[in-house]
C-alpha cells in the first residue's frame, strides 16, 4: 500500500512537471500580453522581430529570452517565491536589493566605467565656464550610504562619502559644491528615504533644499511652517518591484505646502515632441497608480518648466535625475521660473528648447549612483541647432 502511494505521488509530481513544461509555453504565447507591469513598474518586452538576420546575429534569441521572462505566467508570484526562498536559506540580497527588517535598500556597486565620472566632471566644468550665471553641484547620497551600518555583515557597497569628496575636490573654482551629506547623515532616523523605493522622501528633499539655501542665496522656510498632507499610505516603490516583499511596511507620500508662499502659475512639460501644460506641481492621478512617486511632477520627461508669481525675478535651471522632482516644490518658493532638464532623455542640445541666457543660476542635482554609473551629463554641452534661414 505504501509503495502504491509512493508511486502515485511520483506520478502526480511527474504529471505536474510535464504540464508545466508544455502548458507554460502555451500560456506565454496564447494569453493576452500587457505592455506594462504595474507591480514591477516597467514596460514589458515586445516579441522580437524574426528574420534570417536576427536569427544569425542572435538578437532574436536574446530578445525572445527577455520577452519570455517578462511575460512568464504569474511572474510577480514567482519573484515573491524566489525572494522568500532565498531569505529562508539566509541570503539577504535579492536582485540587487538588501532586505532588512524594516526597509529595502538598493545595492550600490563600484562603477563599471570610471571614465563616466571623469566625463561628467569635465562637462560640468566646461558648462560653468560658458554659463554667465553661477553654477552649483549637489550630489545626494543614497540610502545604502546613510544606512551603511544596518546592512548585512560584510555586504559590499560603495563608499559614497569618498566619491562625493573626490568629485568635489576635482572641480574648478567656478563651480560651487553643496554639502547635503552632513544633514542627511545627521537625520538618518527622520524618514528621509522611502522604505520600498530608491528615492528620498519629501522630508529628505527638504534637507536638500535647506542645504541649497546656504549656497544659492535664499533663506529656507522653517519646516514647522509647512502644511503636510499625507496623500497616500500605500506606496510600494521601485525596490519592492524587484523583490515583491510585503513584510516591509508600505510608504507614505507626503505633500508639503507653504500657505503664505507664492503660487505656481504654470507647469509646462516637454515630452520630446511637444509642450504640454499641467495645472500644478502635483500630478495627483499617480496617487492611484503603482508609481506614486510620479505625483511629484509626473514621470521623467526631458524638460519641465515651472513658473510662479514669486516677487523676485530670479530664474534657476536644474540638470537632474528624479530626486529633483520632490525638491522642486521647495525651490519654487524662491524663483519666478525653474526649468528642470533631464539629459537622459535628450539626444540633442537642451538649448534647442531652452534659452540659457535667461537663467541666473544653474544646479546639477544627482544621486551618487546615477552620477557615477551613467554617462549623460556630458550632453549638457551639445551644440544647439541653428535655426533654418
Amino acid at each position: 500500500m505504501k509503495l502504491n502511494l509512493r508511486l502515485s505521488s511520483a506520478r502526480v509530481s511527474a504529471l505536474i512537471f510535464l504540464l508545466a513544461i508544455f502548458i507554460t509555453p502555451i500560456l506565454i504565447f496564447a494569453v493576452p500580453k500587457p505592455s506594462f507591469s504595474e507591480v514591477e513598474n516597467k514596460e514589458l518586452a515586445k516579441f522580437p522581430t524574426f528574420s534570417a538576420e536576427t536569427l544569425l546575429n542572435k538578437t532574436f534569441m536574446s530578445g525572445f529570452e527577455t520577452y519570455a521572462a517578462d511575460h512568464f505566467p504569474a511572474r510577480p508570484q514567482w519573484i515573491e517565491l524566489q525572494t522568500r526562498s532565498l531569505l529562508t536559506i539566509g541570503q539577504k540580497e535579492v536582485n540587487g536589493v538588501y532586505i532588512l527588517k524594516d526597509r529595502l535598500i538598493e545595492k550600490i556597486d563600484e562603477p563599471e566605467h570610471p571614465e563616466y565620472m571623469a566625463n561628467s566632471i569635465a562637462a560640468m566644468s566646461k558648462f560653468a565656464e560658458r554659463f554667465s550665471g553661477s553654477t552649483y553641484l549637489m550630489l545626494v547620497p543614497t540610502a545604502a550610504e546613510i544606512y551603511r551600518q544596518d546592512l548585512p555583515f560584510g555586504a559590499p557597497t560603495l563608499d559614497e562619502s569618498q566619491v562625493i569628496r573626490s568629485v568635489y575636490d576635482s572641480l574648478k573654482d567656478d563651480l560651487s559644491t553643496v554639502d547635503v551629506y552632513s544633514s542627511m547623515a545627521a537625520n538618518r532616523d527622520s524618514s528621509i528615504y522611502y522604505r520600498s523605493d530608491h528615492h528620498w522622501t519629501s522630508r529628505g528633499a527638504y534637507l536638500g533644499y535647506s542645504a541649497l539655501s546656504n549656497q544659492l542665496g535664499f533663506t529656507a522656510i522653517p519646516l514647522d511652517l509647512y502644511d503636510i498632507e499625507h496623500a497616500s499610505h500605500e506606496f510600494r516603490g521601485s525596490l519592492y518591484s524587484k523583490v515583491v516583499y510585503d513584510s516591509v511596511e508600505a510608504d507614505t507620500i507626503d505633500i508639503y505646502s507653504y500657505p503664505d508662499g507664492p503660487s505656481v502659475t504654470g507647469v509646462s512639460v516637454f515630452n520630446g515632441q511637444e509642450w504640454q501644460e499641467h495645472d500644478g506641481l502635483y500630478f495627483r492621478e499617480y496617487l492611484e497608480k503603482k508609481d506614486k512617486y510620479a505625483t511629484f511632477l509626473g514621470p521623467n520627461q526631458p524638460i519641465v518648466t515651472i513658473t510662479t508669481d514669486c516677487p523676485t525675478d530670479k530664474e534657476l535651471i536644474v540638470f537632474k535625475d528624479s530626486y529633483a522632482h520632490s525638491l522642486a516644490p521647495f525651490l519654487a518658493q524662491h524663483y519666478s521660473k525653474i526649468t528642470l532638464v533631464d539629459l537622459r532623455y535628450l539626444v540633442t542640445s537642451f538649448e534647442n528648447y531652452v534659452d540659457l541666457s535667461e537663467y541666473d543660476q544653474a544646479l546639477f542635482c544627482y544621486n551618487v549612483k546615477n552620477f557615477i554609473q551613467e554617462d549623460y551629463v556630458r550632453r549638457v554641452n551639445l551644440t544647439a541647432q541653428k535655426p533654418a534661414e
